[in-house]
């Protein structure tokens, strides 16, 4: 006989407690990968997507109850929801809707083909009042060559270090190339980057979310953290993001 399954909140509240713990007893990290904890705005613009299905993602904030990520991320079946740390311990929203981008193809990391790896969830309830909605490039342009962008995300800080995700992180990476006119690829050698549980998170430029965070290879391609990062660009999907945040009840500047 099969087992029953965990129901949401006991699920989420597990994994959302053990997380909890480990950012209270884990010393201090010094990346994503090859960078620093992150405060301030960043803050206040990202926040942890957890799953019955035990992974952890990074998303960004668009309004109180709305919420951007990487397609990936939400497409497995799953109940999903944001985690946020309280001083009184972890707090859970879940998810009430979950959009994927029409274009996004789960075989796309196989295939080698790019599609736009991008998710709304809309949230059961709000979010606290610290947190503020980013803002979304609406621009359709590929970047130059050498733009710095900024990552952020709750993942860890080198490949199988699992108790090391749950703390946001940042770094700063300079773009090196695009890949399909969709997405960008971002690196500056072979230590830096995200990694796993960072999908989701934004990649920034001059404090505009430029693009979402979707995959990444050790150095040399190989399979790992820390040597490419790549991000699907927003600004050529805004009419589809800004369409469906609509319905979800947010207006996007």
């Amino acid at each position: 006989m099969r087992a029953p399954r965990r129901t949401l909140s006991a699920c989420l509240l597990w994994l959302a407690a053990g997380l909890g713990a480990v950012l209270g007893t884990a010393p201090p990290a010094a990346a994503i990968v090859g960078g620093q904890p992150a405060g301030g705005t960043l803050a206040a613009q990202t926040v942890m997507i957890v799953s019955t299905r035990g992974a952890v993602c990074t998303g960004v904030v668009l309004s109180a109850s709305v919420v951007l990520t990487a397609a990936h991320c939400v497409q497995p079946k799953a109940d999903y929801a944001v985690a946020v740390i309280e001083p009184d311990g972890p707090h859970i929203l879940p998810a009430s809707r979950v959009a994927l981008h029409p274009g996004f193809d789960p075989d796309s990391f196989s295939t080698r083909r790019p599609t736009p790896d991008l998710a709304l969830l809309q949230l059961a309830g709000p979010l606290p009042a610290r947190f503020v909605p980013a803002r979304l490039s609406a621009d359709p342009a590929l970047p130059a060559r050498g733009t710095s962008f900024t990552l952020a995300g709750f993942g860890v800080v080198r490949d199988g270090k699992g108790t090391s995700a749950g703390t946001l992180r940042t770094v700063s990476l300079p773009m090196v190339g695009t890949t399909g006119g969709i997405m960008i690829r971002l690196s500056r050698g072979s230590a830096a980057g995200g990694c796993t549980g960072d999908s989701g998170g934004p990649a920034l430029a001059d404090g505009v979310v430029t693009g979402i965070i979707g995959w990444s290879t050790a150095g040399g391609g190989a399979r790992g953290c820390g040597g490419v990062t790549g991000a699907t660009l927003v600004g050529p999907q805004r009419g589809w993001i800004d369409g469906v945040a609509r319905a979800m009840g947010a207006a996007l500047d």
